[in-house]
């Protein structure tokens, strides 16, 4: 690699861990982070309340990169995240949850992508291996990315990038905290407001690797009367074409879980009028109502196993 990091002023990384709980998975983490090829100056692991067994463990590290914060309890990860973001002293942040693992390439991968793009600051990310079970499932996204509208990479078929995967200057997260009041989906509604300011470039290695957790996701009661409320007040951030993507894949399979039927002629309005109501959205639309959702992920984990 070039000479981006012969800087140290200017190529300062922040490692921001938030946690709770889980003792054994954030231990991994850290070590993830440390093991960089490109390494961070710096390690903050926030915790969401006191834990002193935790802080033990970490110490026991004996790293001098690594800072554990007790943050006040909010039982709210966004919270305890943009209380790391203010700790942060890095003109970069890399952002790693608690449960999931970086492989050693990742921040190096990553810059390395930056350069061959040739700006001078850009939100990166990367693609993720997720396993459940220790099957592996997909890599996230499926396929490479293009330089495209972040819009487009969270709603128009590549489903997306996981918050671990998330490298952005610090400034950038400090003016754009995580929306403390979303417990779901504030880590679209936070690309979407800083992927208005920067490009978004998402390295092609697998960079990560992330182990899925029963009841993990968007897949929950509820969710459906939430996201549709979140899309309205995110409807000025995305084009016609990612409106479209939303209603279609994400809302559609959330109103099928809760069997809202309810929704079925407001997404079906909404598609029209963002005039994307083609055959295949309306496919798209009715395969969640006749496979329900346990049977997907069955037919998924079936499929992870070939």
């Amino acid at each position: 690699m070039s000479n981006f990091f012969s800087d140290p002023l200017n190529g300062s990384v922040s490692v921001v861990i938030p946690t709770y709980k889980r003792h054994d998975e954030v231990i991994q983490a850290i070590r993830s982070a440390l093991a960089q090829t490109l390494a961070p100056m710096e390690v903050l692991v926030v915790n969401d309340g006191p834990d002193l067994e935790k802080g033990r463990l970490i110490a026991a590290l004996g790293d001098e990169r690594v800072y554990f914060h007790e943050a006040p309890r909010r039982g709210n990860a966004s919270a305890t995240r943009n209380f790391g973001i203010h700790q942060a002293k890095g003109n970069w942040i890399a952002l790693l949850d608690d449960d999931d693992i970086w492989l050693p390439h990742k921040l190096e991968v990553q810059f390395a992508a930056l350069e061959r793009v040739a700006v001078s600051s850009a939100i990166l990310a990367g693609r993720e291996a997720v396993y459940h079970n220790g099957r592996h499932l997909y890599d996230r996204p499926r396929k490479p990315v293009p330089l495209i509208p972040v819009d487009q990479l969270l709603f128009c078929g590549f489903a997306g990038v996981n918050t671990s995967t998330l490298v952005a200057p610090t400034t950038v997260f400090k003016q754009y905290l995580f929306n403390e009041e979303f417990e779901v989906q504030e880590d679209m509604s936070w690309m979407l407001h800083a992927g208005h300011q920067l490009p978004v470039i998402v390295a092609d290695e697998i960079v990560a690797v992330r182990h899925m957790h029963p009841g993990e996701g968007l897949s929950r009661s509820g969710g459906a009367d939430f996201s549709r409320t979140w899309y309205e007040s995110h409807y000025h951030l995305m084009s016609q074409q990612a409106r479209a993507g939303f209603v279609s894949e994400l809302l559609c399979k959330q109103a099928a879980y809760d069997r809202n039927f309810y929704m079925l002629p407001w997404m079906v309005a909404e598609l029209r009028r963002q005039n994307r109501l083609t055959l295949s959205a309306i496919v798209r639309m009715i395969r969640p109502w006749v496979i329900p959702h346990r049977v997907r992920t069955l037919i998924r984990r079936i499929l992870s196993r070939n």
